[in-house]
C-alpha cells in the first residue's frame, strides 16, 4: 500500500519512521531541513517537497491509498476534503476548528475510510470514552490530558513539543463542554482544578475545547449527562496565559517584527518559541486522567503515562503512535464501514479497542485501568 504522511514536524516525523518499518512511505511537506533530516534517518522514505496549497499536490498525491494528515488545525479541513474527494482514506491529527463531520456524505460518496481527532486527546481518549460507554451505564466523563517537563523553569514551567501555534489555539479556542445535559461553551482556561498526583507532585488542570466530536458523534454518548475535558499544567500557566490574553497578544493585528510583517498574533508565538523549545535532552512526560462515573455512582479509572525515548517527545509518541495503530487498523482490513469513523465509534468495537491498547503498549506506553 503507497501511504502518504503530510507533514514532517515533530509528530509527522515519527508517524513516517514507525510506518517505514512495515510500508512503503512518502512524506509531503515544503520544509527541506524537515525532509532532509528524515531521508538521512530512513533512507528508505521518500519525501516530496511540496506546498500542499500547490495546484500539483492533488496531482502528486492521487495514486496513495492512504494518508496521514499530520498538518497544523487551520489547515486541516481544506486538505482533509481534498483527500476525500480524491478517494483516499486518511488517519487525521490536524486538530481543526472546523467539524469533521461536516465531510461525512461526502466520505461516504466516494468510499472512504476517515479517522479524525487520532491523536493521543482528542484520539486515545475517544476510543477508550467508546469503550467504556459501550459496557457502561454512564453519567459523568471527565478526561485531563498534558505534556510537561520534568524538571520546571519558570515562569512558564512548560515546553512545547511542537509548535506554540498549536498550543495556542487550544488556549483560546472556546471549550465546549456538557453539564446536566445541556451543551455549554465557556472559556479556555476556566473552572481551574488544583491536584496533586504522587511522583508527578502539584498540577492544575483547566477547560479547552477537546470533546469535539464526542458531543455528537454516538447517540449513547450524547446522552451522558456530563462531558468534560481539561488540559493539565503546572500551577500558574494559566494565570500567565490569561495575563496575555488581556494584553491582545494573540490578536490577528498586524504588526511588524524584525523587519516582517504578520499578525500579533504570531510574533507572541515567535517569542513564546524561544521560551517553550523542548530540547532533544530534556526530560518531558504525557499524563492523561479518564475518570467515568457509572450511574450507581461507582467509577471507572484510565491513566495513560508516557516519557520521552531517544529522541521521541512523549507527547509526539502518545500522538503519533495513537494515529500508526489507527492507521494500521486500515491498512489490515479491520474496519469494513466507511465514511467518518470517530475514535470513540470504534472504540465501542472490543478488536479495535485491543487492538491499538495493545499496540500502545507493545512500544512502552503505560495504560492502566481499574
Amino acid at each position: 500500500m503507497q501511504i502518504a504522511v503530510i507533514g514532517s514536524g515533530m509528530v509527522g516525523s515519527l508517524i513516517a519512521t514507525e510506518l517505514a518499518k512495515d510500508y512503503q512511505i512518502t512524506v509531503f511537506d515544503n520544509s527541506k531541513d524537515n525532509l532532509k533530516e528524515i531521508k538521512n534517518r530512513n533512507p528508505s522514505i521518500g519525501i516530496k517537497i511540496l506546498d500542499v496549497n500547490d495546484s500539483l499536490f492533488e496531482t502528486e498525491i492521487k495514486n496513495y491509498q492512504l494518508a496521514i494528515n499530520c498538518l497544523p488545525g487551520f489547515m486541516g479541513f481544506s486538505i482533509l476534503k481534498k483527500l476525500i474527494k480524491l478517494g483516499i482514506s486518511c488517519t487525521d491529527i490536524s486538530f481543526m476548528p472546523e467539524d469533521c463531520l461536516d465531510l461525512s456524505s461526502l466520505a461516504l460518496k466516494h468510499d472512504c475510510i476517515i479517522i479524525p481527532d487520532a491523536g493521543v486527546a482528542p484520539g486515545l481518549s475517544n476510543l477508550i470514552i467508546g469503550h467504556i460507554v459501550a459496557n457502561n451505564d454512564i453519567k459523568e466523563i471527565r478526561t485531563m490530558v498534558g505534556g510537561l517537563p520534568k524538571n520546571k523553569k519558570p515562569p512558564w514551567n512548560y515546553k512545547a513539543p511542537f509548535s506554540p501555534i498549536d498550543v495556542i489555539e487550544e488556549y483560546t479556542r472556546p471549550a465546549r463542554i456538557k453539564t446536566n445535559g445541556q451543551i455549554k461553551v465557556k472559556e479556555a482556561l476556566s473552572d481551574i482544578i488544583n491536584f496533586e498526583v504522587e511522583g508527578i507532585g502539584d498540577l492544575e488542570a483547566f477547560l479547552t475545547d477537546g470533546l469535539r466530536t464526542l458531543l455528537k458523534s454516538d447517540k449513547k454518548i450524547s446522552e451522558i449527562p456530563n462531558l468534560l475535558e481539561y488540559t493539565i499544567r503546572y500551577p500558574g500557566h494559566a494565570k500567565l496565559v490569561k495575563e496575555l490574553l488581556a494584553k491582545n497578544s494573540f490578536s490577528n493585528k498586524v504588526v511588524n517584527f524584525n523587519g516582517k510583517t504578520m499578525t500579533q498574533k504570531e510574533k507572541t508565538c515567535l517569542e513564546l518559541f524561544d521560551e517553550w523549545k523542548l530540547l532533544d535532552d530534556e526530560e518531558e512526560f504525557t499524563f492523561m486522567i479518564i475518570t467515568a462515573v457509572r450511574k450507581d455512582g461507582t467509577e471507572i479509572n484510565y491513566t495513560v503515562y508516557d516519557e520521552r525515548t531517544d529522541r521521541w517527545s512523549s507527547m509526539a509518541r502518545t500522538t503519533g503512535l495513537t494515529a500508526c495503530a489507527f492507521a494500521k487498523l486500515i491498512i489490515e482490513n479491520k474496519i469494513t464501514k466507511t465514511g467518518i469513523l470517530c475514535p470513540e465509534i470504534l472504540g465501542q468495537n472490543k478488536q479495535n479497542y485491543e487492538f491499538v491498547l495493545d499496540y500502545l503498549k507493545e512500544r512502552g506506553i503505560h495504560i492502566n485501568h481499574n
